[in-house]
């Protein structure tokens, strides 16, 4: 801003002054007005740059209100430096720079900038910003706090400007700049890497010191190239791909695991974040990179995975607890252990779950003083199940601290030796019956270290050997043997070592000189951490039979000058070792059909008849590459297919070292003896079967027995029910009769005391006595009541004797007519008294749900039986379902949603094309056609039938109740009256907790029955 040209209108000549002195005015008030409103201090000064040597002097002319504000001193106290200079204010760390500046800019006609510190009135600080020029000034007049007339003139070197308050600028500059020197070092020292590209060239800007550290590279080994230059290819196009995502999405990009080539550190794996940098116009600027290695991590990650695998799998029981030793978690071994899940022990203490009356008190104190030390603690202890039930476990607890050392909690793991403990107490008290097996074995028992010394020796070992078992443990092995058979000793005594067990035979040294032959059962034995810890032996004494082999031996070589005598009686063939036949006599040749020459050089597979296994075969084997002699039965093929049996007697032959070396097969044709044989055992087979013929026969007879005790009794019963009816109908037909007469008697009675009682209104004082005590009006109005009841009654006593006489059908033996809702009718009646309610039990409901049913054609008495069977069976389920106060009422139930114990009996139609015609329906019969059967159901919401007893059901005398209390036939009989009398079905439909229902098909007519009974 240029003072000088404000100013020019302030200056007139003293002729046009007075002229223009309204204009003056007004435009000095404007000018006033603006200086006062610009946000600084406005000047005007006068400069002397006489001497570059000296302190520059600025003299102030003219100085805006502002200053105040900034200096805290006022404009008058630099005008013409009338109290201070304003040079006295610069701070004096600045005021050279300040003169060097204007000195600078007054030289050159430049405007100066200047930024500096003051010094206020109270003692402060404060940075300005001032901004001037020279300028040429020549009328210095001014009113206010400009220079008056008597002023003298300025000198050409003046200087126009303005000085803003930037302190608060300053102080954020600064603090941004600590920001920016906080925010460096912090990336530079971030354990983070951190490093920036730029985006149109792809080439490192930044590389803190963590980049350095997880790269292998330097600073100046990376800026200005690009990833391809110091990566592997696929990865680097990997990284920019992942730079160019960033910032087509302009969200941060993660990459959870690259996998790096790391100079001098190998395969990282590295976690990483592209962030996208964009300028003002919103265009990609720079990827901001974030990586840190997480090999370390994945590895502890997979560690604590695993960990966590094994405390959940374990098979120790595992409990974490806070510092206080309350519950936290526990694994499933717990559960499994004790019976309790977490939510039931979260929050208590182990011991006040676990333990119990027979828990040591000893070891409990024991237990709670090293956790209230914050002490390990290792120890068996007895605990109890949810169930109640003791169990031994060994129990180890630790102490688990934060970084900080403060206990954070226990952690305790137990495992179940129960087993272990039984099987310690078993040997404690059987350790003398095993030791006395071992001191009477008729093997030696001997037992070696991993260094082949002796440990242990029972005293048939010591026998064998000569010695006393206090003589033998401690030594070697090889002390009991010679020289040479020490060098195979090492052998086996290696192959020990690699855990192969092994049988053998072996020649020790006894100690009067003379040698043991021996088989030896080798064992390797391993200790917990899979390490040899020594070898178990069980010795057989085999001198006998070594020189039996030797006497065997001597006896071949006899035989071989007696070979013709064999070859007269046996068939004979010599193999090698391996098997490969070397010599076959003239009987071997005779029986298979092969020439002498044909067999040599072959094994005997040429025979082979693939009748024996190559178990059989590896057992033969066996025995003989061990020197023994194998004998048995075998079938071989002759060279035409023909097959023959022999007995046969396989001898090895065995050479100095007693290893065999050739085998001899003596073979003895015994083909009519296993055909006699297999005759024998075809005769027992069909004998055999014969006999369970038999048996089946027995029991038949004897179901069908018990079956004809059940009709004859339930004959017996009709008959005796039909005799009761009889009897009951007589004397009840001659009460039903009389009634009706009774009835009449008493209404003409009563008309003629009514006539008595309206002709003589006033009777006798006696008959009036007479009226009173008998009262007569009582009697004209119950005795009607009475003889109704007694009608009632009789009618009902000859519905039961009906439905008696209906039910006493049973022994009748032709096929009928007749209603079956008649039959259930007579039956419910006679098992009325077991749907009433008792003092013990609730009323059974009894729905019944009646299709309308035509006659049938069946054995009615033999239907009323099974009737009976099943509703008796059903009101039994529900009475032991009764007991409990459990039955089944839910949607499942036969009975849906039925609250209370209920029986419930259906009949309905089935026609040709099985439908069904329920009693609701209200669908006419003749709209489809005949009826071939009728379906009767008989359902209870009781406990239900499991599947296992259901496939047995109809089983004769299978039953579920008490002895006494049923003879599992009813059901059977059932069974056989429905479908085999009937050619019906009788199926069962029930499920635990689900209740049953009975479903009985009969056909209508009988020839329907008979058709049915014929296809099934």
């Amino acid at each position: 801003m240029q003072i000088s040209e404000n100013s020019s209108n302030i200056k007139n000549s003293d002729s046009k002054k007075n002229e223009d002195a309204p204009s003056l005015l007004s435009s000095e008030e404007r000018y006033q007005t603006l200086v006062a409103n610009i946000p600084g201090a406005v000047y005007r000064c006068t400069c002397d740059l006489a001497a570059s040597d000296i302190e520059l002097k600025r003299t102030m002319v003219f100085l805006s209100e502002v200053i105040q504000e900034i200096s805290g001193y006022p404009p008058s106290d630099f005008i013409n430096d009338r109290v201070r200079s304003f040079a006295s204010i610069i701070h004096p760390q600045d005021r050279s720079q300040v003169e060097a500046a204007i000195r600078k800019s007054v030289a050159a006609q430049v405007p100066y900038i200047l930024e500096y510190r003051i010094l206020r009135a109270d003692g402060g600080m404060r940075w300005v910003y001032e901004k001037g020029r020279s300028v040429c000034c020549d009328t210095p007049q001014v009113q206010g706090q400009f220079l008056t007339a008597a002023t003298p003139p300025i000198s050409p070197a003046c200087l126009d400007g303005v000085i803003l308050d930037i302190t608060e600028r300053k102080r954020a500059e600064e603090d941004l700049r600590h920001t920016q020197e906080f925010l460096n070092a912090v990336l530079k020292n971030l354990p983070v890497s951190v490093f920036i590209k730029d985006a149109a060239t792809q080439r490192f800007i930044y590389w803190n010191k963590a980049s350095e550290e997880l790269f292998g590279y330097s600073r100046a080994e990376v800026l200005g190239k690009s990833a391809g230059e110091l990566f592997a290819s696929d990865l680097a196009n990997r990284l920019e791909t992942k730079d160019l995502e960033a910032f087509a999405t302009g969200k941060c990009v993660e990459i959870p695991e690259a996998i790096i080539h790391i100079p001098h550190r190998g395969e990282r794996i590295v976690h990483a974040r592209k962030v996208p940098l964009f300028n003002e116009f919103d265009q990609p600027e720079y990827i901001l990179g974030i990586a840190r290695d997480i090999t370390e991590s994945k590895k502890t990650e997979i560690e604590l995975s695993r960990l966590a695998l094994v405390a959940q799998k374990t098979q120790n029981g595992v409990i974490i607890t806070d510092a206080k030793g309350c519950i936290e978690w526990v694994n499933e071994a717990f559960t499994r252990i004790s019976g309790y899940v977490l939510c039931e022990v979260r929050g208590k203490k182990p011991g006040a779950v676990l333990q119990g009356a027979k828990t040591d008190p000893l070891t409990v104190d024991r237990l709670r003083a090293a956790l209230a030390a914050g002490e390990p603690f290792n120890k068996e202890i007895y605990n109890y199940t949810k169930e109640g039930k003791g169990y031994w476990v060994t129990l180890s607890i630790a102490p688990i601290y934060d970084d900080n050392g403060e206990l954070e909690g226990f952690i305790a793991v137990q495992s179940d030796i129960t087993d272990r403990k039984q099987a310690e107490e078993a040997l404690r008290e059987s350790e003398s019956y095993y030791r006395c097996i071992v001191e009477t074995a008729s093997e030696g028992v001997w037992l070696f270290d991993a260094d082949s010394k002796t440990t242990f020796a029972n005293s048939m070992m010591a026998e064998m050997l000569g010695y006393t078992a206090e003589e033998i443990v401690g030594k070697s092995l090889f002390d009991f043997m010679d020289s040479e058979a020490v060098t195979v000793a090492e052998t086996y005594v290696e192959r020990r070592r690699q855990g192969i067990r092994e049988r053998h035979d072996f020649k020790f040294r006894r100690k009067d000189g003379s040698h043991l032959w021996a088989i030896i059962s080798a064992t390797p034995m391993f200790d917990a951490g899979g390490e040899f810890s020594g070898v178990l032996r069980m010795i057989t004494d085999i001198s006998d039979r070594k020189q039996a082999e030797a006497e065997l031996r001597q006896t071949l070589k006899e035989l071989e000058f007696e070979k013709f005598a064999l070859d007269q009686s046996a068939i004979v063939s010599i193999t090698d070792e391996f098997g490969v036949i070397t010599y076959v006599n003239d009987q071997f040749c005779e029986l298979f059909q092969y020439s002498r020459e044909e067999p040599i050089g072959k094994t005997h597979k040429l025979v082979n008849s693939g009748y024996h296994s190559a178990d059989f075969f590896k057992e033969l084997w066996s025995t003989i590459r061990q020197g023994n002699v194998w004998r048995g039965e075998m079938k071989n093929r002759a060279k035409d297919g023909t097959y023959f049996w022999l007995d046969t007697t396989i001898v090895p032959c065995l050479d100095a070292r007693g290893e065999p070396h050739q085998y001899v097969a003596i073979r003895k044709d015994i083909t009519d003896k296993k055909q006699a044989e297999e005759s024998l055992r075809l005769s027992e087979s069909k004998l055999r079967s014969k006999n369970q013929e038999l048996a089946k026969a027995l029991r038949d007879l004897q179901q069908t027995q018990s079956m004809m005790v059940q009709n004859e009794k339930m004959v017996s019963l009709g008959q005796l029910v039909a005799g009761v009816a009889h009897e009951i109908n007589n004397p009840v037909s001659f009460i039903y009769g009389n009634v009706s007469h009774a009835d009449d008697y008493f209404q003409d009675l009563l008309k003629m005391l009514l006539l008595y009682q309206r002709e003589y209104p006033h009777p006798t004082p006696a008959i009036k006595a007479e009226m009173d005590d008998v009262d007569l009006n009582f009697l004209l109005q119950d005795l009607p009541k009475l003889l109704n009841s007694m009608k009632m009654g009789a009618e009902r006593i000859r519905q039961i004797v009906l439905s008696l006489k209906n039910f006493s059908r049973l022994d009748e033996a032709e096929q009928k007519q007749v209603d079956i809702h008649e039959g259930i009718e007579s039956t419910l009646l006679i098992l009325q008294h077991r749907l009433k309610e008792t003092a013990g039990r609730p009323k059974i409901v009894l729905l019944k749900e009646y299709g309308n049913l035509p006659r049938v054609q069946c054995y009615a008495g033999q239907l009323n039986q099974v009737f009976m069977n099943i509703i008796g069976n059903a009101i039994d389920a529900l009475e032991d379902a009764m007991e409990t106060g459990r039955w089944a009422d839910g949607e499942h139930s036969p009975i849906p949603y039925c609250p209370s114990p209920t029986l419930r009996i259906c009949t309905e139609v089935k026609y040709a094309e099985n439908v069904s015609i329920p009693p609701e329906s209200g669908v006419a019969d003749a709209a489809i056609g005949p009826p071939t059967h009728i379906s009767i159901r008989v359902a209870d919401n009781g406990p239900g039938i499991p599947l296992e007893v259901q496939r047995r059901l109809f089983d004769p005398f299978f039953t579920t109740k008490e002895p006494g209390k049923g003879t599992g036939l009813g059901l059977s009989i059932s069974y056989q009256i429905v479908v085999e009398k009937h050619g019906g079905n009788l199926k069962c439909h029930s499920a635990p907790g689900q209740g049953t229902e009975f479903a009985i098909e009969i056909p209508v007519r009988k020839e329907e029955g008979r058709r049915k009974k014929e296809e099934g």
